[in-house]
C-alpha cells in the first residue's frame, strides 16, 4: 500500500513531503512579499495624504471662525433695518399729536394719524441681509465639514496604522488596507476638500455683495471705492 505525501494530524500543522511543499512555501512567500512590496509602497502617501487633509481644514477652520464672527457683526446691526424702529415710530407719533395740539385738534387730523402709511424695507436693505445671512450660513457649513473631515482623517489613519495581530497575515493586512483605500476614494475625501475651499469663496464673495449694497444704500462713493479695492 502506498501511504500518501501529507499526513494531517488533528490540532497539529499539515507536514508536507516532497517538491510539492517546497513550491508552496516558494509560492506563498513570493505572495507575501508581494503584499509586503504594496504596503511599503503605499506607506508614502498614507502618510503625506491626512496631512493635506488636516491642513486644509485647519486653516479653513480657523478662517471661517473669524470670518463668521466679522459677519455676524455685521448681521446683528443690519437686521434692524427689515423691522419698524419703535423709537422712530413714537417720535414720529408724538411730533403728529404734538401739530394736531398746536392747530386744533379736528377728526381729519386724527384719521391721518390712524392711516400712517405701513414700514417696508428698502430693497437694498433686503438683499444686503439676504446675501450676509446667507454668507454667515455658508461660514457655519464650511466649518462644521471642516471639522467632520478632521474626523474622518483620523479614523483613515487609525484604520491604516492598526497594530498588526498575531493571526493576521500580510495578505489580510493588505486587503484591509485596499478596503480602506477604496472607501475613501468611493467617497471623495480630496474632492471633498477642494468643495470646502470652493465654499469658503462663496461665502467670502456673498460677504463682499452684500457689504456693497449695504454701503450703497449710505453713500455711494464710499460703496464705489470698496469695492473698487476688492481683490477681484
Amino acid at each position: 500500500m502506498i501511504l500518501p505525501k501529507t499526513v494531517i494530524i488533528a490540532g497539529q500543522p499539515s507536514i508536507c513531503a516532497g517538491s510539492s511543499c517546497n513550491k508552496g512555501m516558494r509560492q506563498f512567500q513570493a505572495e507575501d512579499e508581494f503584499w509586503s512590496t504594496y504596503l511599503e509602497a503605499a506607506r508614502e502617501e498614507d502618510e503625506w495624504r491626512p496631512k493635506d487633509w488636516d491642513g486644509n481644514t485647519g486653516s479653513i477652520l480657523t478662517f471661517t471662525g473669524l470670518f463668521a464672527a466679522t459677519v455676524a457683526a455685521f448681521v446683528i446691526e443690519s437686521y434692524k433695518s427689515l423691522a419698524p424702529d419703535s423709537g422712530d415710530q413714537t417720535v414720529e407719533l408724538l411730533t403728529q399729536l404734538l401739530a394736531v395740539a398746536t392747530n386744533g385738534t379736528s377728526s381729519s387730523s386724527l384719521g391721518d394719524i390712524a392711516r400712517s402709511p405701513p414700514f417696508a424695507a428698502s430693497t437694498l436693505d433686503v438683499l444686503a441681509n439676504a446675501f450676509w445671512f446667507c454668507s454667515l450660513s455658508v461660514s457655519l457649513v464650511c466649518a462644521l465639514l471642516a471639522t467632520l473631515i478632521q474626523q474622518w482623517s483620523r479614523d483613515y489613519v487609525r484604520d491604516i496604522r492598526r497594530k498588526q495581530t498575531l493571526d493576521e497575515s500580510i495578505r489580510g493586512r493588505a486587503f484591509n488596507h485596499i478596503y480602506v483605500r477604496m472607501g475613501v476614494n468611493r467617497y471623495g475625501m480630496d474632492q471633498m476638500v477642494s468643495w470646502l475651499v470652493a465654499l469658503v469663496h462663496l461665502a467670502v464673495a456673498l460677504f463682499a455683495a452684500g457689504l456693497f449694497l449695504f454701503l450703497y444704500s449710505i453713500n455711494s462713493p464710499v460703496a464705489i471705492c470698496a469695492t473698487t479695492v476688492q481683490p477681484w
